[in-house]
Parts: structure tokens; sequence; C-alpha cells
């Protein structure tokens, strides 16, 4: 019987790790399991970044009475053929304000039965409040970059898919490292919008923030409060400058519209998301698109905030399946 592997979860691993079997021990897992999983941590002074890097090793399509069949089409099954010294794609998966890996682990499940590698990040909730902070952002954005060299995937294709503001606002910022003098080789082939970008908005950032503060309902409201004044504030800070610059502010992620980059980007968003509106990724879809970026989009009516996925899952699986695949081809 074939035994698979897998990475040992919560295995502290190095930012100068080199391979990728040198990192970590092994343990048999069922073999129903399609992938290999492994946490690792950056810890640097007062930094401490805490990543998820999946490694597909795909298993036939099961039939309904457990047997496992060869697919008819193995370009219907994975992206690459690894026989065939093709490059296995990497997607970074940057999540949403407050997400819990085991809910972003069910989109890296997507990629993985695909062949593909995934490396799931989430930067901190109180990261929020230092949107503006390249400080903070750009070092966990050259980490998560760096890993592609220490991990010897620096020569494959890769993919950014992100949820919500907290997402792409961090994305903003692995641009940002990606056009630094130093940084390492990627070789980007596109981008995947979830539920975003849209302007800072106050109603919509209150709103975020009380639904994923945990604890009684004056607690929410209390960070809800928190978000209004700093929201208030900064509005106060955008009229300012405005006045002294004649020039209207930009912050990420909106500031994204402007992007250097001009790979193929996928907008999965809803009619019906009471954090962004509908209009803002339009809008922002629209203007890269005069900017000669390839935009594909898939609006859904009913689904609510990072919730595309949950309420439509073969619509949104084949989603990302067709715009990798359209990527891909165009190397």
């Amino acid at each position: 019987m074939l035994m698979h592997y897998s990475l040992l979860p919560n295995v502290p691993l190095s930012g100068d790790v080199s391979g990728r079997q040198a990192m970590v021990e092994y343990l048999p897992f069922d073999v129903r399991t399609s992938s290999m999983v492994s946490a690792g941590k950056f810890n640097k002074m007062d930094d401490d970044l805490e990543y998820y890097i999946t490694f597909p090793t795909p298993t036939p399509k099961t039939e309904p009475n457990g047997s496992a069949d060869p697919p008819e089409d193995d370009d219907d099954y994975v992206f690459v053929n690894g026989d065939q010294g093709e490059k296995e794609p990497v997607v970074f998966l940057l999540g949403w304000l407050g997400a819990q890996d085991r809910y972003l682990a069910k989109y890296s499940n997507i990629y993985s039965q695909r062949g593909c590698i995934t490396i799931r990040y989430t930067t901190p909730p109180s990261y929020v409040f230092q949107i503006r902070n390249s400080n903070k952002f750009l070092p966990i954005a050259r980490k998560l970059l760096g890993l592609l060299k220490d991990m010897s995937l620096d020569e494959h294709p890769v993919f950014f898919h992100m949820f919500s503001n907290n997402g792409s606002t961090l994305y903003y910022y692995l641009s940002q490292a990606m056009c630094e003098p130093d940084a390492p080789k990627v070789l980007l082939r596109g981008c995947m919008f979830d539920s975003t970008p849209a302007p800072k908005r106050i109603w919509s950032g209150c709103n975020a923030i009380y639904e994923i503060t945990r604890g009684s309902v004056w607690m929410r409201m209390f960070a809800s409060l928190a978000m209004f004044l700093y929201l208030m504030s900064l509005g106060a800070v955008s009229i300012f400058w405005s006045i002294l610059t004649g020039k209207l502010p930009s912050y990420p992620p909106w500031t994204l519209v402007e992007e250097k980059s001009r790979v193929p980007q996928l907008f999965l968003y809803s009619k019906s998301d009471k954090v962004i509106a509908v209009d803002d990724v339009e809008n922002f879809a629209c203007e890269r698109r005069k900017l000669g970026v390839q935009v594909v989009a898939q609006c859904w009516p009913d689904s609510q905030h990072c919730q595309h996925y949950r309420q439509y899952p073969e619509a949104y699986s084949q989603s990302v399946y067709s715009f990798v695949s359209m990527c891909l081809s165009q190397e």
C-alpha cells in the first residue's frame, strides 16, 4: 500500500534554511491526505512571522464507491507534470482580518489538489491601525518573498490570492518589496482578489472589526469605536493633506490601482457584500483594465464577505482553475 508522508506541523523553521528536506521530520499519515503541510515561524528581534506551507502530493480523483481511478485528462487534474521537469506554481494566500488558518487552509486545498504549493499568512489584527506604516509591513513582505529563495522556489511561477482589504493591503507592500533593487527573483504570473479591494471607509472598517472581535457585545462595540475614531482621524489627516498639496490622498490597498505590474488579475466578489461595495471592486477592475491589465471577474448575487467559496464551491474553484491555467499558458 502506498504511504504518503506529512511534514510535521508546528516545526520552527529558520529563515536561513535552503532546502525542503532539511527542515522537517517526517511522520506517516492517512493515505487519503493529498498534501504535505509544514508550519514555520521567523523569530528576529521582536518580529514574529508565522506561516504555513503546503506541498502537494496529488492523488487520483475518488469515485463515490471509494475507488480511485486515474483521471481521463491530466490537464483537468493538475497544472503541471513534475515528471517533465515543470515547476509547480506557488500560491501565496493572504488572509482576511482575523482569519484563522483552519479556514484559510480550505482555500489551500483548492490549489494543492491541482499540484500547487501554497504559502498561507495573515497579518495580525493589530496591524489594521498600521496601514501606512511601511516599517511594519515591508519587513513581513521581504521575509515572505525570501521564502521563495530559502525553499528553492524562485524558479517557480508565483500567484497571490488576497482576501479582503487585509490581504490586499499586505500585497501592496509585497508589490513594493518586489520592486526593491535587492528583491529576490519572483516569477509573478497572476493575482486573485477575493472580496477586495476598496477604499478605506468608516462603515466597512467598523463592521469588519465588529465581526472579527471575539468576546462580548461590549468588547465588539469598544473595538468598533476604536476603529471609528481611528478612521475619523485618518479622514481629518486626509483633508489636511489635500488642502496642503492639492492632491487626493490614497491609502493601501486602493493604491494598487496604480501598481506597475501588469499580470492578469481575477476578481471574486458579490453584490451582497456588506463590507466591500460591489462598485468599488468593479471600479478598481475597470481602472486596471484601462492600464492594459487582463481582467477576469466573477460576481455572485448573494454571497457574503469572503464567503463566496463556502456558498459556491464549484463555481469558485472553477474560476480559480481557469484563471491559473490561462496565466500559465501565457508563459
